[in-house]
């Protein structure tokens, strides 16, 4: 089923795209085409509209449900949107404006007074961060070593010995710790795996994507829960998510929801 809406996003209580939670298709930006298609996941429903915060501005979606926007030109002004209701959180202005590529990230729901807002510059090692309610961002880069590896070696390395990246935004100054944790065993038929980090409801977890051979064909899905107390992170393998439903992209571009509030199945990835 097809559905068409141009009604304004927050217009009323339903949601600008359909029923929540959707995937998201945006077509290219320009006076001609503006629309966006979005697929409804737990009725199946497809819906087309123009929902101007996405049409007029870049965006990106944070695992918490909402949405950083940022509107194009020098010294933007971004602002945080909820598309459930159509709330909005201003953020500062941004004196040195966008990265080229970037990526947002949120320690927390924007109503918590600790929300920092991270904008990660994804072509050098830079980020912006703000606190919700600052006036200013501040600009952090940070050091990736000057060791030389090829790509290949890299992945062996990363592969072999993982880490979990830590920034304690506490200090004046960002504080950037590596822990290292535990590899695991590849399961039989498998020789790649694709790991997504994902927190939810207090609790952080390491998603496996496990492979067929070197095929793209999904072969298992693990999830290991980490526990972070004993200053070394331990994995424990997770059977069941109760009424959690992870969706997740291999950009690790996610979104966490309540299965039962959002009809859809729960203990799902």
């Amino acid at each position: 089923m097809e559905e068409s809406t141009n009604a304004p996003a927050g217009a009323g209580s339903c949601p600008p795209l359909g029923t929540l939670p959707v995937l998201v298709y945006d077509h290219e930006r320009g006076s001609n085409n503006r629309r966006q298609t979005a697929f409804a996941i737990g009725d199946e429903s497809l819906h087309m509209s123009i929902v101007p915060e996405l049409a007029d501005n870049y965006y990106h979606a944070t695992p918490h449900g909402w949405v950083i926007l940022v509107a194009p030109g020098p010294s933007p002004r971004p602002r945080l949107w909820d598309p459930r209701s159509g709330d909005s959180v201003p953020l500062p202005i941004m004196e040195l404006g966008l990265p080229e590529e970037w990526e947002c990230c949120l320690s927390d729901a924007p109503t918590a007074p600790s929300c920092v807002v991270l904008v990660l510059d994804m072509k050098k090692p830079s980020f912006l961060y703000c606190r919700v309610g600052d006036t200013l961002w501040s600009t952090h880069d940070y050091d990736i070593g000057d060791v030389m590896l090829s790509p290949r070696v890299r992945a062996a390395e990363q592969a072999r010995h993982p880490a979990n990246r830590v920034i304690d935004f506490k200090p004046m100054t960002p504080e950037i710790s590596y822990m290292d944790r535990p590899s695991l065993e590849f399961p039989d038929g498998c020789n790649c795996i694709n790991e997504l980090l994902v927190g939810s409801r207090g609790e952080l977890f390491s998603v496996h994507i496990c492979l067929k051979g070197f095929t793209p064909e999904n072969l298992t899905v693990r999830v290991y829960r980490i526990d972070l107390m004993l200053g070394q992170p331990t994995l424990s393998k997770v059977d069941d998510l109760g009424d959690r439903a992870f969706l997740l992209s291999y950009t690790n571009v996610q979104l966490l929801c309540s299965a039962s509030k959002y009809g859809v199945k729960g203990n799902r990835v």
